[in-house]
């Protein structure tokens, strides 16, 4: 699996992808789904790496066929159909648009990722299930979304019944805490398991956006003392959490900032 730093929240530098549970189940799902030609939801709360993980392994599964789409809330049907058909180069045609977007999803097995999708009009959703619908060759279609999405989709019996898997992420355990944060980055590499569960429980709480935010506060501290990547104290990491939401932290009397 490509295990790159593209697409990680804030664009952290050496920070790499780990094959968590949730990962690797969402790789052999998209696998079942590209072999099917299915439609799949993958959903759960902010920040748990959903959109990275998608991205990530598609480009180990189907670099040349995936099309990535994410749309502003509510954004108007003309507009999707009109970034699909410019994102399948066939926007100079004198076809209606619809017809365009079917012939070319009919020469590829394309797959259609919908990141955001909660946000995706009652329209614009029965579109793409016409699609799936009439398309001879028909194309993978993965939903992404937050929390709301499954619910969001179940409101269309029509299209909830074409989806055959509903992924969702949650939060780290804290022993994939332990096992994962070290070769997430550089930074936690000599990291002890009980700083680590401490962080964890006192600021981050199994969510990778969170960690993403720590570690590049600790990263820039870092590098500002000019210290290897490696050098983890707790009084760096409680300097680090001083850039963090007081209300987001849960730190005991004796672990203050």
């Amino acid at each position: 699996m490509n295990t790159s730093s593209d697409g990680h929240y804030l664009d952290l530098p050496n920070a790499r992808l780990v094959p968590t549970r949730t990962v690797l189940r969402t790789q052999k799902q998209l696998q079942s789904a590209i072999k099917l030609q299915a439609m799949l939801c993958i959903h759960g709360g902010v920040g748990l790496g959903k959109t990275l993980t998608v991205r990530t392994c598609l480009r180990d599964l189907a670099p040349d066929t995936t099309l990535f789409f994410q749309f502003p809330r509510y954004c108007p049907l003309t507009d999707i159909k009109k970034a699909v058909a410019t994102a399948l180069d066939i926007l100079d045609s004198t076809r209606g648009l619809h017809t365009r977007i079917v012939d070319a999803l009919t020469e590829r097995p394309y797959i259609l990722v919908f990141d955001e999708t909660q946000g995706l009009t009652t329209d614009a959703l029965e579109w793409v299930r016409t699609l799936w619908d009439t398309v001879p060759n028909r194309p993978t279609v993965v939903f992404v979304g937050a929390e709301d999405t499954r619910r969001h989709l179940r409101r269309r019996p029509a299209l909830a019944s074409r989806i055959t898997q509903w992924p969702c992420f949650t939060p780290l355990h804290p022993a994939e805490v332990v096992e994962h944060m070290p070769h997430y980055h550089p930074v936690w590499s000599r990291t002890s398991d009980k700083d680590l569960l401490w962080l964890d429980d006192a600021a981050c709480r199994g969510n990778f956006r969170d960690w993403a935010k720590l570690t590049s506060a600790v990263q820039e501290l870092l590098i500002e003392q000019d210290q290897p990547l490696d050098a983890f104290t707790r009084a760096l990491a409680r300097e680090a959490l001083t850039t963090f939401d007081p209300s987001d932290l849960h730190l005991l009397p004796d672990e203050g900032l």
